[in-house]
């Protein structure tokens, strides 16, 4: 049984060549989780995703990956600086100003891609944050495939 001390976390400064750290940090992670190759590649997209939208918009501060064990599911969340789990899913950007909309359609295949990979999953463009539930697989369902 997992408990608090499963909790990973990892900062990466917001520069192209910290992302794929941050997929080595995911690829062993998901192993340490014991996740299928399957869902750790889907975890890997749509955090190198976020990750990449931050970068390409410069952003300020670290980028944090946080993944946290659940009884149910495993809780994996990005976002920046210091509040990075303020994940706001109403399109509002953290200050509380107006909505922002995506710039290009990069956000645009991005935010699709993300939905598609992680339906309910909590995804602020403007922010940069996510988070999302991945429910842990059944060994049974697996070997009988």
């Amino acid at each position: 049984m997992m408990g608090a001390l499963d909790l990973l976390e990892l900062s990466i400064p917001p520069e192209p060549e910290y992302v794929g750290a941050a997929r080595l940090f995911l690829t062993a992670a998901g192993r340490h989780y014991g996740l299928s190759e399957e869902v750790l590649a889907d975890v890997k997209v749509a955090v190198s995703e976020v990750c990449s939208g931050a970068v390409e918009d410069g952003a300020a501060g670290p980028i944090w990956i946080s993944l946290q064990p659940a009884t149910e599911a495993l809780q994996v969340e990005v976002g920046q600086g210091v509040d990075h789990l303020n994940i706001n899913p109403d399109g509002q950007n953290p200050a509380g100003g107006e909505p922002i909309s995506p710039a290009n359609w990069e956000h645009e295949l991005r935010e699709a891609l993300l939905q598609a990979l992680f339906p309910n999953a909590e995804y602020n463009a403007a922010a940069h944050t996510l988070r999302l539930t991945v429910p842990w697989e059944d060994p049974e369902q697996s070997n009988s495939d």
